[in-house]
């Protein structure tokens, strides 16, 4: 998808520029119900923290989910294992341009995915993501376990992991 450049306003070019060590341009923007901004450059999201804004490389984005009803873009960070997502909820009236931006950059993270039966159909998602500007960048990996299995059933996590390395080294990443 190709985005048209566009005028941002100074607060949200600055914003981008200081979180990302003058390094990035804004390909997309869109400001939030309270006045302020979200934006995403070709390397990553700027999601807000406090008066400022925090850099988010699109590895490091799940998912994310709009609520038309809500008005409510949410944007959900990977974690480690075992931990809750990390979830910002963005109000707006509508993601437009920004939300085909954040969908296409998550998209272009993921490198490989793969379901991983571990006990009948149920398994284990892996994920391995790059950040999609730099050719170069490292792999990170993840699994997310399939609803109805639990963690702390007997040998699962080590099934996963082991699940996990045959894809790394199916790969070579």
């Amino acid at each position: 998808m190709r985005f048209r450049r566009t005028a941002w306003p100074a607060e949200v070019v600055e914003s981008v520029r200081v979180a990302a060590g003058g390094k990035e341009e804004v390909l997309a923007a869109v400001q939030l119900a309270d006045g302020g901004w979200v934006a995403g450059s070709r390397a990553a999201v700027f999601l807000p923290d406090g008066d400022k804004l925090r850099r988010v490389g699109w590895e490091a984005i799940e998912r994310a989910a709009w609520d038309a009803d809500a008005s409510v873009l949410r944007v959900f960070e990977t974690t480690a294992f075992g931990t809750p997502l990390n979830v910002t909820e963005l109000a707006v009236e509508d993601p437009g341009r920004f939300g085909q931006l954040l969908r296409e950059r998550v998209d272009a993270s993921v490198l490989v995915q793969r379901h991983v039966p571990l006990v009948g159909k149920k398994g284990v998602r892996i994920v391995g993501r790059r950040n999609p500007a730099e050719r170069d960048a490292a792999v990170t990996w993840n699994f997310v376990l399939d609803k109805g299995l639990e963690p702390d059933r007997p040998g699962l996590i080590e099934a996963a992991e082991g699940a996990l390395r045959a894809v790394r080294e199916e790969f070579g990443i």
